[in-house]
C-alpha cells in the first residue's frame, strides 16, 4: 500500500527525533564533570575521605572530579544543594552520622533524608579519639570525669557543629559518664581542632583523621578510642569502654548519597568503582595511615544502614537532649 505524503513526512520525523534521542542514551557515562558537596569545610574527616575518592575517579575516568565544600547548619546547606540537583549521576553527596539524626533534631528539613536521596556506597569508618588541650589538668580519663565532676560545666568540648559526628560522639560520653561539659559548635573539625590546639576549648571527640596527626606532634594529648576494639594506629591508647566507660562504643562513617532517581545502573557502576579504589594498594596505605576502615555494601545494604542508624541516634537524641543551638 502506497503511503500518503503526510504520513511519509511524519515518519521522517519521528525518525529525526529518535536519533538524537538514541544517541544520548548510548554516551558513555561518565561524559562530563562531576562534583563531589562535602558539608563541611576542607581539612576535615569527611574533606579527606572525599578527596581520596575524587582522585582515584579523576585517574580511572579521565573526567574532572570536583570536590565542592559548602559548610554550616549542621550539613543541611549541603544536603539541601544535593537534593536539588539533577539526578543524573553528575552530583554526590558525603554525609555523616549528623544526616541520620538531623531527623531527630529539626522540626522541618528542606529535604527528606531518606526519600530524596539514592545510597551509593559506603567510603570509611574512622575512631575518634578523646582529646584535651595539654593544658587540661587530667592524663587518663577517669582523671577527666572527676575533674568534670569536680567542676561541672568548667571544662568546654570542641564539635564540628551541632549534631555532627564529634558533637554526638561527645553527649555519648557526658551522658554515660553522668559528667556536665559545655558544648561549643564549629563549622567543621578543622576550626574545632585549631582553637581546641590554641586553648579556646578544653576537650574534643574527634575523628582520628584530623585530630590524630596532632597528637602525635604533641599539640594535643589523647586519652582514649571510642571503637569498641583498639585501633592499630594507637595500640598503647585504650578504648573508652576500658578506660571507666563500660558499654561505651561509637566510630565515624562517611557514606556517598546521589540524588533520589539517579539512575539505578550509574548507581551501581559508581558502587563498585568505588569499592575497587577502596581495595588499591596506595588506598590502602592512606586509610591505614588514618586509622581508616575500608567501608563495604551494596547500595542497597547501604540504604539499610542508614535506615538503622537513623533509629538508633533517635533514642540517643532523646535521652541527651541534643538540641540545635
Amino acid at each position: 500500500m502506497k503511503r500518503s505524503p503526510l504520513a511519509a513526512r511524519l515518519a521522517a520525523w519521528l525518525l529525526a527525533a529518535l536519533i538524537p534521542t538514541a544517541a544520548v542514551a548510548q554516551e558513555p557515562y561518565p561524559a562530563k564533570p562531576i562534583r563531589f558537596l562535602v558539608p563541611f569545610p576542607p581539612g576535615g574527616a569527611a574533606d579527606t575521605f572525599a578527596r581520596v575518592v575524587s582522585q582515584k575517579l579523576n585517574e580511572s575516568w579521565k573526567q574532572p572530579v570536583i570536590v565542592e565544600n559548602r559548610p554550616g547548619a549542621g550539613g543541611i546547606i549541603a544536603t539541601e544543594a544535593a537534593a536539588r540537583s539533577p539526578a543524573d549521576g553528575y552530583t554526590f553527596l558525603f554525609v555523616t552520622v549528623g544526616h541520620a539524626v538531623n531527623p531527630s533534631i529539626y522540626a522541618k528539613l528542606p529535604y527528606n533524608t531518606e526519600a530524596d536521596f539514592a545510597p551509593v556506597a559506603w567510603v570509611a569508618s574512622v575512631p575518634n579519639l578523646l582529646v584535651v588541650n595539654p593544658s587540661v589538668p587530667a592524663k587518663s580519663v577517669a582523671e577527666l570525669i572527676a575533674l568534670a565532676k569536680a567542676k561541672p560545666g568548667y571544662l568546654t568540648y570542641a564539635s564540628s557543629g551541632t549534631a555532627t559526628t564529634s558533637h554526638l560522639a561527645a553527649a555519648l560520653f557526658t551522658s554515660m559518664a553522668r559528667v556536665e561539659m559545655l558544648h561549643v559548635p564549629y563549622k567543621g573539625a578543622a576550626p574545632a581542632v585549631s582553637d581546641l590546639i590554641a586553648g579556646q576549648v578544653q576537650v574534643m571527640l574527634d575523628p582520628v583523621v584530623s585530630s590524630g596527626p596532632h597528637v602525635k606532634s604533641g599539640k594535643l594529648r589523647a586519652l582514649a578510642v571510642t571503637t569498641a576494639k583498639r585501633s592499630p594506629l594507637v595500640p598503647d591508647l585504650p578504648t573508652l569502654a576500658e578506660a571507666g566507660v563500660p558499654g561505651y562504643e561509637f566510630s565515624a562513617w562517611f557514606v556517598m548519597l546521589a540524588p533520589a532517581k539517579t539512575p539505578s545502573d550509574i548507581v551501581e557502576k559508581v558502587n563498585k568503582e568505588v569499592a575497587r579504589i577502596l581495595t588499591a594498594p596506595d588506598v590502602k596505605e592512606r586509610y591505614a595511615a588514618l586509622g581508616a576502615e575500608a567501608g563495604s555494601g551494596s547500595p542497597t545494604e547501604v540504604g539499610a544502614f542508614l535506615k538503622s542508624e537513623t533509629q538508633r541516634w533517635a533514642k540517643v537524641v532523646k535521652d541527651a537532649n541534643i538540641r540545635v543551638e
